[in-house]
């Protein structure tokens, strides 16, 4: 790194716990002996902004308080942690069900505002990097265009997903 560098890391939390070495435990976990070298995915912003994303169902009843209940996602890695694409034309959002699970977001296009229901409110646009809360309620606003990278840990995403 020939210059100043920073990155924003997202480890599983078992594996963190259970990593071997002083090194280990800074900068991630040792992996089971006997699996292949891993690789590493590349997310570019400017490619995930033009992927096509698969339409998902309606959001229930009740769910959208404004706006069009239209959207979209692509699983891009499931490993210990899912990294995915999510997309939605504008909407307003009500999340009365606490969050599911903890969901790390980096903003792709559009904003979003977050308002939980302590009366808090948040705004995020591009570039910006967020966590939901396993548990949050609140209003989830996308008054654009919405475009988000998430990252959420496989074994809670596959037991609220499905």
């Amino acid at each position: 790194m020939p210059s100043p560098f920073r990155e924003l890391i997202v480890v599983e939390t078992a594996a963190w716990n259970q990593s071997e070495s002083t090194f280990a435990s800074t900068f991630g976990s040792t992996r089971p002996t006997g699996e292949a070298d891993p690789k590493v995915l590349p997310l570019r912003v400017d490619t995930l902004r033009e992927d096509t994303l698969e339409a998902l169902p309606p959001w229930p009843e009740g769910v959208v308080v404004t706006g069009v209940n239209k959207h979209a996602q692509k699983v891009l890695h499931e490993g210990e942690v899912v990294a995915a694409l999510y997309g939605a034309d504008a909407a307003r959002l009500t999340v009365a069900a606490p969050f599911p699970y903890d969901e790390y977001v980096l903003v792709l296009q559009g904003q979003v505002v977050l308002t939980s229901d302590d009366g808090s409110s948040q705004t995020f646009g591009v570039g910006d990097g967020f966590l939901v809360p396993k548990g949050w309620t609140g209003t989830w606003d996308m008054p654009e265009q919405y475009l988000e990278k998430i990252v959420v840990e496989t074994a809670a995403w596959n037991e609220a997903e499905g």
